[in-house]
């Protein structure tokens, strides 16, 4: 993810933060709804699952794909984030070393099918729909991430496997087809 924060300005210089985190408050309480709405097409020679010294798998020589679509919202309502002038609620505070931090992001998943048998040329040509919602309104669209993983179906949510992974800004997607080059996850790990 750290990756494709500077993803938008060319992975040179800073990033400005949006305006509702140099001092403007009062976008804080705004709230804006969104829904991404993704078409998963297909994919091509994805490559065949390595172990941890990146090795082939043998026993699985042909992958079953799926592609997870994940966005990565921040949560602006959690500490230390949250503005406590004027409010009433009660919001769990940090206290000690060991106690659990509450998240500073939310996470929205939706899944294709798994295609069977097929890493050469998989095609899905599903539309996923992710509702979601952003505080601080439009400006901080910028601060959302989407994550497109393409997965080895295990038949189990928690075993499958990474393939692949990309992960962009929400803010530098646009309409229209774009071929997403995915990142191996053996590679990602090792960084």
């Amino acid at each position: 993810m750290n990756q494709a924060m500077f993803q938008r300005n060319g992975r040179a210089g800073f990033v400005l933060k949006p305006e509702a985190l140099r001092g403007n408050d009062e976008l804080l309480s705004k709230y804006s709804k969104h829904v991404l709405e993704i078409t998963i097409i297909s994919a091509h020679q994805l490559p065949r699952l390595k172990d941890k010294r990146g090795q082939e798998v043998v026993e699985k020589s042909i992958v079953d794909p799926l592609v997870q679509v994940t966005l990565h919202i921040p949560d602006w309502t959690q500490p230390p984030f949250a503005l406590t002038t004027g409010s009433t609620a009660s919001l769990p505070t940090l206290s000690a070393p060991g106690d659990p931090v509450p998240p500073s992001s939310r996470i929205v998943t939706v899944r294709t099918r798994a295609v069977q048998n097929n890493g050469f040329n998989p095609i899905w040509r599903e539309t996923l729909r992710l509702p979601f919602d952003v505080v601080g309104g439009k400006e901080m669209l910028d601060l959302v991430f989407v994550q497109i993983s393409v997965l080895e179906d295990d038949y189990d949510e928690e075993d499958d496997e990474p393939i692949a992974v990309y992960c962009t800004p929400l803010s530098c997607l646009e309409r229209g087809i774009w071929h997403f080059l995915s990142h191996s996850f053996l590679l990602l790990n090792e960084s």
